[in-house]
C-alpha cells in the first residue's frame, strides 16, 4: 500500500480557502498526481484542503471522502516557563529537546507540556481514524505493525494540513508525534509518501519514502515565515 499525505496549497486562513497562488499550486499538483495510480481520495473537512483535493478530483473523476480526523491539528500546549499556551509545533528547542517524555511515543502524554491539553486526545483521534481507514483498505493494526486482511495493492491520497500530516506519519512510524511536529517542515502542496514494506509475508510496517516533496512546483520554496496550518 502507498499513502500520499498531501498538504493544501497556499491558503487564505481567514476565509479558509486557497489564494490565487494556492489555486495555481493545486492545479500543478493535480497534474503530478495524475501520474500516480490513486485508488481513493480522502480530505480534511476544511476548505483549503478540500479545494486542493478538488483540483485533482475534477481531472481524475474521484469522489473524495471527507474525514473529520484529517482536520487541522489546531492544538495548543503548555509553555511551562512562561505559563502561556503555545502552538503545538512552535515549542522552544531549549524546552522540548530536554524532555525525555516528549520523545517517548507512549509517555509523551504525561509531559507537563501536554497534561491538561487536547494534544493526546486529538492524536488518539487521528490514530483511531487512520486505523479504521486502513482496516477498510485491508490492513489491520497489530501493535506497531499491520496485518494484511485483504487486497492492499492500493494508493490512497490524503489531503490535509501540516500538523495533521505530522501526526499521521508519527502514528504510522510508531514514534512520538512531538518529534514530527517539531522536526518536520512542509511547504504548501508538499507530498509525503509512505509505503508498506511487503517483504515479510502478511505482517507489514510503513516506511517513509519521501517527505516535503514540492518538485512539481519546479523548485524550492522560501520557508521563511511559513504558517504551518
Amino acid at each position: 500500500m502507498k499513502l500520499l499525505v498531501i498538504r493544501h496549497g497556499t491558503p487564505n486562513y481567514e476565509r479558509d480557502c486557497l489564494t490565487e497562488k494556492g489555486a495555481r499550486e493545486a492545479d500543478i499538483l493535480a497534474q503530478r498526481l495524475l501520474r500516480e495510480r490513486i485508488d481513493a481520495v480522502y480530505t480534511s473537512p476544511m476548505g483549503r484542503a478540500r479545494e486542493t483535493a478538488a483540483a485533482y478530483t475534477k481531472l481524475s473523476g474521484h469522489t473524495p471522502e471527507v474525514l473529520e480526523w484529517l482536520h487541522e491539528f489546531d492544538v495548543s500546549i503548555n509553555d511551562k516557563d512562561s505559563g502561556q499556551k503555545t502552538v503545538t509545533w512552535d515549542m522552544r528547542p531549549k524546552i522540548w529537546t530536554k524532555s525525555e517524555l516528549l520523545y517517548d511515543r507512549t509517555r509523551y502524554k504525561d509531559a507537563p507540556e501536554v497534561v491538561g491539553t487536547d494534544m493526546f486526545p486529538r492524536a488518539e483521534s487521528v490514530r483511531k481514524g487512520l486505523d479504521e481507514l486502513l482496516s477498510r483498505c485491508g490492513l489491520t493494526r497489530e501493535g506497531g505493525a499491520f496485518r494484511k486482511t485483504g487486497d492492499t495493492d492500493k494508493t490512497l491520497a490524503l489531503f490535509c494540513h501540516f500538523g495533521a500530516g505530522c501526526v499521521i506519519i508519527a502514528q504510522l512510524l510508531g514514534i512520538s508525534p512531538m518529534l514530527t511536529l517539531q522536526g518536520f517542515s512542509a511547504e504548501p502542496t508538499a507530498v509525503a509518501t509512505l509505503c508498506t514494506d511487503d517483504r515479510f509475508e502478511d505482517v507489514v510496517n510503513f516506511r517513509l519514502h519521501g517527505y516535503g516533496d514540492i518538485s512539481h512546483l519546479g523548485g524550492s520554496a522560501d520557508s521563511s515565515g511559513v504558517n504551518y496550518r
